[in-house]
């Protein structure tokens, strides 16, 4: 009988087979891998979402009200977050918190207090370059051209006050058409030609996901009026003749102030009105972003952004706007929409820095260029 020989491969198919193989095993491993690695990322996110519900229970339903209120007043005060405010509070109980912490109307503003000085007084121009850099409140011109940037560092937060010492310089800047696509802080300075400026009033939003185009109350560009109607909000405007008017009025009081440039910002808050502090007794808010504007008793505009949301700079209160603002000589200041919005730019960049991308808005307080 012939015996059948026993097939031996050949060394490239054993090669082959061997390769298959071996690819199969690392595929399998590195699937194994990836199935663990997100695993424990899983894992991780869910357990850092019991631990933040968890602390968030012990902020909102512990024994310290002050902290229960910041909380919910900073959720409120974002566009994305707000949701977080009612998961362990009802409606009632965030609208009690809310009510309790809105700040109180300001008085009547004195205009009197508010000096300008006449023109070729205010400011640096024209100051021989061998001269001495002009002293402004302590703070120095270094190169004349009547704008300070000073830094501001506080405990919690960091940003910057930008000081215009000729108010005729400031104005609003607007996109070519209300209703449509805003503009960047930095868009609006490159469509007037302007040094500098930031973010202005409030605007709708449609759920964080507006174009930012569309102004909410009164809206007054260089002297020409938008969105009147009755409505009486808190606005924030300069006349003709520079002086910054701050508090609730409506189109029929801003045509008989003369209100050149302005813009709404529905509930404000005041800051500083007289040169003193507006009431805030018992007013706790969020640390946010924030932007404000401000007149000193000279006539300078103060143009203030603090960072927030980051490390390094958790944000500011009203509290805290208030006391810079004062710090800074402000007869008259006032909040402006803050948050992702909040930006400063400068002579061709951003001053401060913002955690998020630059946003589009409808209105920005400019600063003309030296004797435009």
């Amino acid at each position: 009988m012939k015996v059948k020989e026993k097939y031996t491969p050949a060394p490239s198919e054993n090669m082959e087979e061997a390769t298959a193989s071996g690819k199969e095993a690392r595929q399998e491993k590195a699937i194994g891998i990836i199935n663990r690695v997100l695993g424990f990322v899983l894992t991780t996110f869910i357990l850092i979402g019991i631990a933040g519900l968890g602390v968030e229970y012990v902020l909102v339903k512990g024994p310290s009200p002050a902290l229960r209120d910041t909380f919910v007043m900073t959720m409120l005060e974002t566009r994305r977050f707000g949701f977080m405010a009612n998961i362990f509070l009802s409606d009632e109980e965030v609208a009690e918190i809310k009510t309790r912490n809105t700040s109180q109307r300001a008085e009547e503003m004195d205009t009197s207090l508010i000096n300008i000085p006449s023109q070729g007084q205010t400011g640096t121009e024209g100051q021989d370059s061998s001269a001495p850099a002009a002293m402004d409140y302590g703070l120095v011109d270094e190169d004349g051209d009547g704008i300070i940037i000073d830094q501001v560092v506080k405990k919690l937060c960091n940003g910057y006050m930008m000081i215009v010492q000729d108010p005729s310089r400031v104005f609003v800047g607007k996109p070519n058409n209300f209703g449509g696509s805003g503009l960047s802080v930095e868009g609006m300075c490159l469509k007037y030609d302007a040094i500098g400026g930031i973010n202005g009033g409030g605007f709708y939003d449609d759920g964080g996901g507006g174009l930012g185009g569309d102004p909410t109350g009164l809206t007054v560009s260089e002297g020409v009026y938008y969105n009147e109607y009755s409505g009486t909000d808190c606005f924030i405007g300069f006349d003709e003749a520079g002086i910054l008017h701050i508090g609730y009025m409506n189109a029929e009081d801003a045509h008989a102030s003369n209100i050149r440039d302005g813009v709404t910002f529905t509930y404000g808050p005041v800051l500083v009105a007289n040169g003193m502090p507006v009431d805030a007794t018992g007013i706790i808010t969020g640390m946010n972003p924030r932007t404000a504007i401000g007149q000193r008793a000279d006539g300078a505009v103060l143009m203030l952004v603090i960072d927030g949301r980051q490390a390094q700079s958790a944000g500011a209160t009203y509290a805290d706007l208030t006391e810079i603002m004062l710090d800074y000589g402000a007869v008259n200041a006032c909040n402006l929409d803050g948050g992702s919005s909040t930006a400063m730019w400068f002579d061709g960049e951003y001053v401060n820095n913002s955690a998020t991308t630059p946003r589009a808005l409808p209105t920005c307080f400019l600063v003309r260029k030296e004797g435009a």
